[in-house]
């Protein structure tokens, strides 16, 4: 599925986002708590953030609230998402710039100190994700922390199948059409193993690039900018 088609998926979505994700992802809130245990600067630090593919805006909140001098660039490809998120975060308003974009191809800003990005480079191929390691790395301080928490498959075949197959489970348990969700899943997305993704990220300039945390086909890993 192209991009264009994804931008449209998620408008479409946008105002059912923030309840339906905890349904259709494990551990949702406690990948949460793992992100914000990740962020290694003082919390009074004065810090630039990029939220990439940022949503409705639930990790840009997180850190607004953690980092209360933090400034965050929400960026995202679908218009509906950004209204919602600025709705969300409107008494983050002075510290809080919306930006609509393909980060695919569109320029996001540099100088950052900290990037998060959340259920998003799913979206691109092995060659779209190789370009954007490097597109970030290039965007980013000395210093700097990439956290990326996304779908990923697994090491092999059979374990990408048997994490699929308790994935569906776990939307079936909490009253999710699992055949429907897979379908559009399958349609979708492009995920990537972590191992593959890591190993990019270290090609592409990250230092101690590795995985902090992973249940089944859900992981949340990234890198540093060397000093």
């Amino acid at each position: 599925m192209s991009l264009d088609a994804v931008r449209e998926q998620f408008e479409q979505r946008a105002f059912d986002c923030d309840g339906l994700i905890p349904r259709l992802i494990p551990h949702y809130r406690e990948q949460h708590d793992v992100i914000l245990q990740l962020i290694p600067f003082e919390t009074n630090a004065h810090i630039k953030v990029l939220d990439l593919g940022a949503g409705t805006g639930i990790l840009s909140a997180l850190i607004l609230q953690t980092f209360p001098h933090a400034n965050v660039a929400a960026f995202d490809m679908a218009e509906n998402m950004l209204k919602i998120c600025q709705t969300n975060l409107s008494a983050f308003q002075k510290r809080l710039n919306l930006q609509h974009g393909n980060f695919a191809e569109d320029d996001f800003g540099s100088g950052y100190d900290l990037v998060v990005s959340g259920l998003a480079i799913h979206h691109l191929d092995s060659a779209g994700k190789q370009q954007l390691f490097h597109k970030l790395f290039h965007s980013m301080n000395p210093g700097g922390i990439l956290l990326i928490r996304d779908i990923v498959t697994g090491v092999t075949p059979r374990l990408t199948e048997q994490y699929e197959q308790l994935w569906r489970q776990y939307m079936k348990a909490n009253g999710e059409n699992d055949a429907a969700w897979f379908q559009n899943y399958l349609k979708e997305d492009i995920p990537s193993s972590v191992e593959e993704q890591t190993k990019w990220l270290a090609e592409a300039g990250f230092a101690e690039a590795g995985c902090h945390w992973r249940y089944l086909n859900f992981a949340i890993f990234g890198g540093v900018i060397p000093r």
